[in-house]
Parts: C-alpha cells; sequence; structure tokens
C-alpha cells in the first residue's frame, strides 16, 4: 500500500510540472507575439515619418486658369414634387373608413327586400317595410356623411398641396438666390485676381496654403508690394529628422544605427528646399499676377534668426523646375539660389536682401500676410 502511495505522489510532481512548463510556455509565445506587434508598429511608425518627409520633395505644377471662372453659370430650377398623391391617400383612407358600414347596410336592406317580396305573414311584412325604409334612410345618411368627411379631408389635403408647393416655391427662391450670389462671389475673386488686388490676392493665398498638409507646423510670411511677393518660409527645426535608421530583420526584430551628423543634415538640406519650392509654387499657381518673386528659407533656432537659402524666381522658372526636378535641392541649384555649406552639409547664412523692384518703396506701402500651415 505505501509504494502505490509513493507512485501516485510521483505522478501528481510530474504532471505539476508539465502544467507549469505548459503555462510558461504559453507566456513566453504571447510575450512573444507582443514584441512582434510592438515591433510592427515602431516600424511602420519610423517608415510613416520618412515617407512624408520624403514625399515633400514630389512636385505638381497646375496653374489655374482664372478666365473661364468669369462666366455665370445658369440657375438649374429642380421641379416641385408632384403631391397629387397626397389626396388620392386621403381619398383611398376615407373610402376605406366607410366601406365595411355600407356594405353591411346593403346587404341588410337586401335581405328585408327578399323578405318583403316573398313573406306571407302580414305582421312580418309590416315590420320587414318599416326595416327597408328606415336601413335604407340609414344608408342615405350614411352616403350623405361619406361625402361630406370626403369633401372635407380632400379640402384640408388640397390646402395642404397648396402650402407644400409654396414653400417649393420659396425653397427654390431662395437656391437661386444663393446660387447668384455665390456666382457674383466667385466671379468677384477671379476679377480680383486677374486684376492684382491685393486683398484678393492675399484671401486666396491663405487659404490655399491653410488647406495644404505639411507632416510639421510651418509658418509663411509674405510682403507685397507692386505684385512682387517677397515670401519667407519660417523652416521647422532640424530636429525633426529621425537620428536614426530603422531596419527590420526577417524575424521581425528591429535593429537601430544612428545616422551619421552629414546625413541628418543632408536630408535637412533637401528637406528644407523642397519645402520652399512647394510653397513657391502654390503661390505662382494660383495667382495669376505674380511673375517674379523673392523666396527666404528662414531659420529661428532660440532668440537666434537666420537666412538659410535666398532665391529671386520667376513663375517660368518655378514651373520648369517643378516638372523637370528629381528634388527640391535640384530645384534650388536650377534655380541658381544662393545657400552655403560647410563640409558636414550644415546650412549657414546666407544675406536677406529685399528685392530689387520695390526700389524706395515705404513700409506702409508694403502689404504683409502671416499664415500659419499645420499638420
Amino acid at each position: 500500500m505505501a509504494k502505490k502511495t509513493d507512485d501516485q505522489t510521483s505522478k501528481h510532481k510530474v504532471g505539476s510540472r508539465q502544467n507549469k512548463q505548459k503555462a510558461s510556455d504559453d507566456e513566453l509565445y504571447f510575450r512573444h507575439v507582443d514584441h512582434l506587434e510592438r515591433w510592427r508598429q515602431q516600424y511602420e511608425h519610423y517608415q510613416d515619418v520618412e515617407n512624408k518627409l520624403a514625399e515633400i520633395s514630389n512636385f505638381t505644377y497646375e496653374e489655374i486658369d482664372y478666365s473661364p471662372l468669369l462666366l455665370k453659370s445658369v440657375f438649374k430650377e429642380r421641379t416641385i414634387p408632384d403631391f397629387s398623391y397626397i389626396l388620392k391617400d386621403a381619398g383611398i383612407a376615407v373610402e376605406s373608413k366607410f366601406l365595411m358600414p355600407i356594405i353591411t347596410q346593403i346587404a341588410i336592406l337586401a335581405i328585408l327586400i327578399v323578405v318583403l317580396v316573398i313573406g306571407t305573414n302580414t305582421l312580418l311584412l309590416w315590420f320587414s317595410g318599416a326595416g327597408v325604409f328606415t336601413v335604407l334612410l340609414l344608408l342615405v345618411l350614411k352616403m350623405q356623411e361619406r361625402q361630406s368627411v370626403l369633401d372635407r379631408i380632400l379640402a384640408e389635403k388640397q390646402l395642404e398641396i397648396d402650402n407644400r408647393v409654396t414653400q417649393e416655391k420659396i425653397k427654390i427662391a431662395e437656391e437661386k438666390i444663393k446660387h447668384e450670389n455665390q456666382e457674383n462671389q466667385r466671379i468677384e475673386v477671379a476679377e480680383g485676381l486677374l486684376a492684382g488686388e491685393i486683398s484678393a490676392i492675399f484671401t486666396k493665398t491663405e487659404n490655399i496654403l491653410a488647406q495644404t498638409k505639411f507632416p510639421f507646423h510651418l509658418s509663411v510670411e509674405i510682403e507685397l508690394y507692386n505684385n512682387i511677393p517677397s515670401v519667407k518660409v519660417w523652416l521647422p527645426p532640424k530636429s525633426i529628422i529621425p537620428d536614426q535608421m530603422c531596419i527590420k530583420q526577417s524575424s521581425g526584430r528591429l535593429i537601430f544605427k544612428e545616422k551619421e551628423m552629414r546625413a541628418i543634415n543632408k536630408q535637412y538640406l533637401e528637406l528644407s528646399a523642397a519645402t520652399m519650392i512647394k510653397i513657391i509654387s502654390l503661390i505662382y499657381s494660383h495667382i495669376p499676377t505674380v511673375d517674379i518673386g523673392y523666396l527666404y528659407g528662414m531659420s529661428k533656432e532660440g532668440k537666434n534668426i537666420e537666412c538659410l537659402m535666398a532665391a529671386k524666381l520667376e513663375r517660368q522658372i518655378v514651373k520648369t523646375v517643378c516638372s523637370s526636378s528629381a528634388n527640391g535641392l535640384e530645384a534650388l541649384q536650377t534655380a541658381k539660389a544662393d545657400f552655403k555649406c560647410n563640409t558636414a552639409l550644415e546650412l549657414l547664412s546666407v544675406e536677406v536682401k529685399r528685392p530689387e523692384e520695390w526700389e524706395n518703396a515705404e513700409q506702409k506701402l508694403v502689404r504683409r500676410l502671416l499664415v500659419n500651415v499645420f499638420k
């Protein structure tokens, strides 16, 4: 008996170890799956950041032709709905309400007439005759009531239809007025842009830049005089460039490698150039009267403000570099922009020159616009 007890104890201990081992294996498996998911999310986030920064170097230039916008579109008046179904439905509802009572009275009247025709008992004939007269009278009254209710309901529904038609006409009139106002405003904006009105130029520029998405906060300061803009793009800090490369192994594990400072500076140089080209291309493509402008890439680190890039750009140059350049740096080089780098490709400050076409224009005559471009 003691031997049997020892065997049972031994089996119990072995089973407990197996259960603990299985629980430990399950824990390790789920921990591994959790690590794989976190690595995947980290890698996708890294790729998303790099892709968004690289996307800025993809340029498009689609010049807006405002001439067709000067033509007012004709308002297409919609058809007023047919509300005749309301009368039809109301008539059917009234008929349904009176149908069974009338059928019942007709059936009783028919039975009484049959009794009156074939009956031989005098008392029965008197009762059936009186019944025929009474039911016939009730039937006539019911028919009159039905007609009265039908006339009243149809009159009410017709008034409802007239009100609905009136409301629809009011809505159509309001829609026409709204359409006319929108068309007039659109034409007014197009005329203002073609005439080079400063208010129209600033309103359009602010709307376009505010709708443009960048993966970082960006401020654009525009000064305008004599249809020649001075555009200062306040570039983001260099810290937005990831300082590590993320490599995903076949096992799913991530390897992070520090970027060389020269590589970070080169990426920031390209990002700054691409940002400036994208901003000026948006302005040229939407503002028809601006044919020449000055572009500055500004940096602010603490209290230190400096210009890192400067260029004088004509419309045709912007159109050419947007269609032919592979990246922002190549575009600025083609446009003969002024920028300097040290051996580590770190941007150095350059001089900010006032547009020569402004001559000695008084500062109060120079109009200014500040646009914040958010993510």
